[in-house]
């Protein structure tokens, strides 16, 4: 069974960032199996960077839809993008450098933030999105 499920509840009616939000889940769900299976440190290293990488390139889609439209609550919504990019980039550092490791809590705090972001933050956009023709 997948750490992470994905479901029509989490969408935000904007293809390009549920494919995203999907493609992010499965990482999760990757990085917790390679945890499960005893995987490498190289892999689960790699599986962090991917993690890293793909948040990135999401946050920057999301801000510049935010841009692009007007959106109001951009900067609280920027701000905790930010948050999140700072706490993935210490957990691998941490995870390669051998300070922390890849526990059950870390996981639960990915999935916890995924589930949270979407469902409150994520879904205060929604509207606006719609009513710019973002679909």
């Amino acid at each position: 069974m997948p750490f992470m499920v994905w479901n029509d509840r989490l969408s935000v009616g904007v293809e390009a960032v549920d494919q995203d939000h999907k493609k992010l889940v499965g990482i999760i769900n990757q990085l917790y199996d390679a945890i499960v299976a005893r995987r490498s440190k190289e892999i689960l290293g790699g599986l962090l960077d991917e993690l890293e990488l793909y948040t990135k390139y999401h946050f920057d889609r999301e801000e510049q839809f935010f841009h692009a439209t007007g959106y109001g609550d951009a900067a609280e919504h920027i701000r905790q993008h930010n948050d999140f990019r700072r706490r993935i980039i210490e957990i691998r550092e941490r995870y390669k450098d051998g300070t922390g490791g890849l526990t059950l809590e870390v996981m639960n705090f990915l999935k916890d933030w995924f589930f949270d972001h979407v469902l409150g933050s994520d879904a205060k956009y929604v509207a606006h999105l719609h009513a710019k023709g973002y679909r």
